[in-house]
Formats: structure tokens, C-alpha cells, sequence
């Protein structure tokens, strides 16, 4: 069976080899080149807006010749040129640096960053300027456009005419090629950016208004596709959800800066995305782990606020992304509650759990999604374990996938209540019912499990986890039927649980987009005698501010 893995895995490698030597064979030919031609614009009409946060720490770094990404290291000081030939073909760091994204975080530098930018511009088209297979790839290059086009100044200042007219030929070139080839973007979410970023680009630079009007033409279709009917993305990523809907805005406000009517479709849907946004902000300003999302950008949602797209009131039911919010006083609690049904969530087993915080503190949050860390590390952070909810411990036991789920909701002046119930698929016959209320004054979360039916060594494998925030610190209570969180900021909140043996175990968090951090978890174990009337073992716990 390995020796079959190896000779596929090798057939696959050849195949990849024989499709990336026909794509570079045709696209240096001369008659894909002579497509590529066309009117060379002398300016950028203007500089599309960019709110996130840029990091000055990474750029000096950066601009010194050393980062890291995951679990890859870039090291060149002195010669940033070389950037491009250290990085190895298909990795993380390769793509990283193909999309330009550095161009936002060496522009916070001011003069310093423009030398270090535009050495690895010129070292760019010294190697890619005519084509090649990962350098003009529809993603990579609709997101070097667009940082680009935002951040132009970087590059063009100080230059000669002649640097200026080989630049912006160089881009309008890629900006006839994205417009031929964005539809064939590898995933959903990057055709949709990469539509979006053609129909910006396309309208900043003069003489590619025509590409502008194809992008257009793209974003409508794919809007159509992946937005569903409630604003919530298909791949349910609270991250890409906020990256949609700020590439959106900016392209609203592109095409009225170029005093170009505006869709009203686009108007409406952009206005429907935004308010999901919203659903997912905390406390302190940023999102909620889920689904291989991350904490992300505070001021890129507050940008949301003033835009004028933002005509709906926060959502606290997204029904068909699958999503219940719960609020009271400073707390926030959200819960997944879609099932794995479709192509589009059937990565992340996230369904039925939460997230919880109070104020700027989170308490409870997912592990994250580790999007530039390996394989390994991929395949764990998409388990069940790694969310907060229910999983399964066992060696050689067949993890069952909750496959059909139910959600209700109710409300009065005493406080919140959401209930879950979730089916197991397959012949395990489990069912799991998760109920979550929240008291109206706040500071008080209170939890039913509850699994019913499925067989005993299924039941007695469950397991019930919290993964606790890293600026929160937990110990168990002298009584050892409670623990105390305690938080930076000297509040703190205790959590009590019955019907079950409650243990703190080692965690880590990657929901700041970057490398793991060291965290802690709680995990109940449900008691097999504590079963209730019906014969389903529950366990009920409860977390409230400690006085």
C-alpha cells in the first residue's frame, strides 16, 4: 500500500511537471505575449485604500533581509534581491512574497522602506517581468496589483522616467492577464479577490478600463456564488468574510472616484457582508476565532463602520452561515451551529462550538487555523479537539462528524438562551445536545451537554473542551471541582462543572495569524453514572466573574 502512495504521489509530481511546462511554454510564447499589449499608462489614477494595520517591527525586519512565516526563515541581510531565489517553490513564504502584501508594512517606514521596495520590484521583473507559472498565477498576481496600485508611490518615487514607464507597463500588462485567466484562481474565495482586485486595478490604471469592466462583470457572478443568502461567505471564515467585505468597499469607492454608477446590486449585497462582519466582533475590536479564521485586523473592521455600504444593523442570527450571537452587558458569545452538509464546511469539525468573552478579554476561543504552518499542524487544528465543544479521545477510535443539526433561540428579561442539537452520522446513532445561556446583567454563562443514545465506548470517550485564551492563566481550586481564570487585567471569573472530572490540560493558540502560542485548556469528562431520566449522560457547568 505505501509502495502504491509512492508511485502515485511520484505520478502526481510528473503530472504537475508536465502541466507547469506547457503553462510556461504558452505563456512566453509570442502569441499570448502579443494579447498582453496594449495602451502603457504614464500614472495611477489613484491609490485604493488599504485600512489594515501595518507592522513596522516586520517591516524594519524585513527590510534588513530576515522574517519568518510559519515554520519557513528567510535570511539575506544586505542583498533583499535574493529574497526571491531563497524562497522555496510552492511554499508559504514564496506566495507571501509573490503577493506583495510587504508593500503595506514597508510603506509605514516612510523613505526608509522605499529603497528595500524598490529593490525587490526591479529583482522582480528582472526574473518574472515576461512570465512565469507561480509569479503570474490569477491570486498572486491580482494581489500584487492591487498592493501595487495602493502603494505606488514605494516604488515609482525617486525613480527615472524610464523606471516609471517600465513599472506601470509591467502592470498593465499583468492587469490584461488577470482579466484573462482570474476565473481560474485555485479556490472560491481567491477567484472572487482576485475579480474584485481586476475591477479595481482595471479602473486605476489608464487605458485598462476595459479589464475594469470585465472585473466588474466577475465580482457580480461570483458575489452570486459564494455570498450566501443572509451576507455570510460559503467557506464560513470569519477572516475571509472582513477580506470580502474591505476589497468590496474599496471597489465601491473606486468606481465612484471614477464617477462610474454603481451597480445597486453590488450596493445591497456589500451591505449584507458587512453586517455579518460585524456579528463576529469582540469586545476589543477584532473577530472571532472559527473555521480557520483569525483574531485579524481591528481597524479594518472599524473602516466598515463609516463606509457607505454599512446600512444594516449587526446581525445576531446568521441562519445560513450558521451562526448564533449572544450578548449581554461586555459579554459576547458565539456559536457554530451549522453542520458538515456541504463542500463548503466540511473542514473544520466546528460544529457546536463557542466562543466567549467579556470586555477586551476572551476567555474561550478555537485553536485557529495555522494557515502557514505545516501539514501536520493543518490536519490537528482542523479536528474537533481543537475547538471548543465536544470530541472524541480514544486510540483507534473512528471519529463520528456531526451531520445534521437543529438550533433554537429564546430570549426574556432574565437572559439569553441558545440550544444545539446535533446528530452524529454514520451507524454511532449519537446525539448531542449542547445548551447555552446567558444572563441578562452579564458575567455569568451557564452550559448543559448532554449525549443521548450511540454506544458506551463512544459515550465514555467524549470529551468536553474549553481552550482557554493565552492572556488567561487557570488553576484548579482548592475544592478541585472549580477552577480559577485569572486575566491580566486583575479580573477574574471562575468555572464550575458537574457530572463529570474536570482536568487542565496543555493547549496552544494560532488565532493570531502567525506562530502557535502555549495555552491551556479545560476538559470535562463526563461521568457514565451520570445519566438522567431518559438514560443520557449530562453535564452541566456554568463561568461567572469572581466577586
Amino acid at each position: 500500500m505505501a509502495q502504491s502512495d509512492g508511485i502515485n504521489k511520484s505520478d502526481r509530481f510528473a503530472a504537475r511537471d508536465v502541466v507547469q511546462r506547457v503553462q510556461r511554454a504558452w505563456g512566453e510564447s509570442p502569441f499570448y505575449q502579443s494579447q498582453l499589449r496594449g495602451p502603457a499608462p504614464d500614472r495611477i489614477f489613484a491609490e485604493p485604500a488599504d485600512p489594515y494595520t501595518p507592522d513596522k517591527k516586520f517591516a524594519r525586519s524585513f527590510a534588513d533581509g530576515r522574517m519568518s512565516l510559519g515554520d519557513e526563515q528567510l535570511e539575506c541581510e544586505g542583498e533583499l534581491a535574493r529574497a526571491w531565489d531563497q524562497a522555496s517553490l510552492g511554499g508559504n513564504l514564496r506566495k507571501y512574497l509573490q503577493q506583495f502584501i510587504w508593500m503595506r508594512h514597508l510603506h509605514s517606514l516612510g523613505d526608509d522602506g522605499a529603497k528595500p521596495a524598490r529593490a525587490l520590484m526591479r529583482s522582480w521583473l528582472d526574473r518574472y517581468e515576461r512570465w512565469s507559472p507561480d509569479a503570474w498565477e490569477p491570486y498572486a498576481t491580482s494581489e500584487r496589483l492591487f498592493f501595487l496600485c495602493a502603494y505606488g508611490t514605494l516604488v515609482l518615487s525617486g525613480g527615472d522616467a524610464m523606471w516609471r514607464s517600465r513599472v506601470l507597463n509591467s502592470m498593465a500588462r499583468q492587469t490584461r492577464h488577470l482579466a484573462k485567466s482570474a476565473h481560474r484562481a485555485e479556490t472560491e474565495y481567491q477567484r472572487l479577490m482576485a475579480a474584485m482586485a481586476l475591477a479595481i486595478v482595471g479602473h486605476c490604471l489608464p487605458g485598462c478600463e476595459p479589464c475594469g469592466v470585465r472585473g466588474v462583470e466577475m465580482v457580480r457572478r461570483e458575489l452570486r456564488l459564494q455570498i450566501l443568502p443572509d451576507g455570510g461567505h460559503v467557506s464560513r471564515n470569519p477572516s475571509r468574510q472582513l477580506a470580502i467585505a474591505v476589497r468590496l468597499s474599496t471597489l465601491l469607492s473606486t468606481l465612484k472616484m471614477r464617477r462610474i454608477a454603481v451597480p445597486g446590486y453590488l450596493e445591497h449585497v456589500a451591505g449584507r457582508i458587512s453586517a455579518i462582519c460585524q456579528l463576529f466582533r469582540c469586545g476589543d475590536g477584532r473577530l472571532a476565532v472559527f473555521n480557520g479564521g483569525a483574531e485579524d485586523d481591528g481597524k479594518a473592521l472599524v473602516s466598515l463602520q463609516g463606509a457607505p455600504t454599512d446600512r444594516t444593523e449587526p446581525a445576531i442570527l446568521a441562519r445560513h452561515a450558521g451562526y448564533q450571537r449572544m450578548g449581554a452587558s461586555r459579554d459576547v458569545v458565539l456559536i457554530d451551529v451549522a453542520a458538515k452538509s456541504s463542500q463548503h464546511n466540511d473542514v473544520f469539525q466546528s460544529a457546536g462550538s463557542l466562543h466567549y468573552s467579556v470586555g477586551r478579554t476572551r476567555i474561550f476561543t478555537n485553536c485557529g487555523g495555522g494557515d502557514f504552518l505545516g501539514a501536520d499542524w493543518s490536519t490537528a487544528l482542523r479536528s474537533a479537539a481543537a475547538h471548543c465543544g465536544l470530541s472524541f479521545d480514544g486510540a483507534g477510535l473512528a471519529r463520528p462528524i456531526i451531520t445534521k443539526i437543529t438550533h433554537r433561540r429564546g430570549e426574556d428579561s432574565h437572559g439569553q438562551l441558545v440550544e444545539f442539537e446535533g446528530l452524529f452520522g454514520g451507524e454511532c446513532d449519537l446525539t448531542y445536545m449542547r445548551r447555552l445561556y446567558l444572563a441578562a446583567g452579564g458575567g455569568d454563562l451557564r452550559g448543559l451537554e448532554r449525549l443521548s443514545r450511540g454506544t458506551n465506548v463512544l459515550r465514555e470517550s467524549a470529551r468536553i473542551r474549553f481552550h482557554i485564551h493565552p492572556k488567561l492563566r487557570a488553576s484548579l481550586a482548592r475544592d478541585e471541582r472549580s477552577i480559577l481564570l485569572a486575566g491580566q487585567n486583575r479580573e477574574g471569573w471562575r468555572f464550575r462543572a458537574t457530572g463529570c472530572t474536570i482536568q487542565i490540560e496543555k493547549s496552544v493558540y494560532c488565532g493570531k495569524g502567525d506562530g502557535p502560542v502555549a495555552s491551556e485548556q479545560i476538559v470535562l469528562i463526563p461521568n457514565p453514572e451520570a445519566v438522567d431520566e431518559s438514560g443520557a449522560i449530562s453535564v452541566k457547568w456554568a463561568v461567572k466573574r469572581a466577586v
